[in-house]
Order: C-alpha cells, then structure tokens, then sequence
C-alpha cells in the first residue's frame, strides 16, 4: 500500500502493535496470575504509555520511535521473564 506518508507510518504503528499484542497479552495474563494483580496492571499501563510514546514518535519520524519502543519492550520483557521465573519458583519448590 502507498500513499501519503502519514497514513503509511499511522498504518505500521498500528500493525506493529498489532504484532506486539501475542506477546504482552499471554505475558501480562501469567504475570496476573503469579504476582499481584495490580503489579501486573501497573507494568500493563507502563506498556500502553510506551506503544502511545511509539506512536507518537513514528507519526511524527520514525527515526524518533525508539523510546516508545525501548519503554514496551522493557515493559513486555517484565511480564514475560517475571511469569516465568515466578512459575519456575513454584515448580520447583512445589515438590519440596
């Protein structure tokens, strides 16, 4: 698709999030179910601000995208590395 260049960057911030999404939300639904629930929203607010902080930045150039990204990339690797170290923690301590 072509076009004017702000639709084709709104375009890819949307597709973008779009491929983020398999991985926030398994992550912040394991994240929920083995730590505080509000632990888990905050860290899914923090990944919301960051898609917002990409999109912004994209729109505008995409050469001022990486903060927004840096922000839910961090925020993804928290819930998807803080589930599975806790549900390694239960797992190997459930037989003790």
């Amino acid at each position: 698709m072509t076009g004017d260049p702000l639709l084709e960057r709104s375009i890819r911030v949307h597709e973008n999030t779009l491929e983020w999404l398999p991985i926030f939300l398994p992550s912040l639904w394991l994240f929920a179910v083995y730590w505080p629930e509000w632990v888990a929203a905050a860290v899914g607010v923090v990944w919301i601000v960051g898609r917002i902080v990409y999109a912004l930045g994209y729109v505008a150039d995409p050469a001022k995208r990486e903060a927004g990204f840096l922000i839910q990339a961090v925020a993804a690797g928290v819930l998807l590395f803080g589930a599975l170290g806790k549900a390694a923690y239960v797992l190997a301590t459930a037989g003790a």
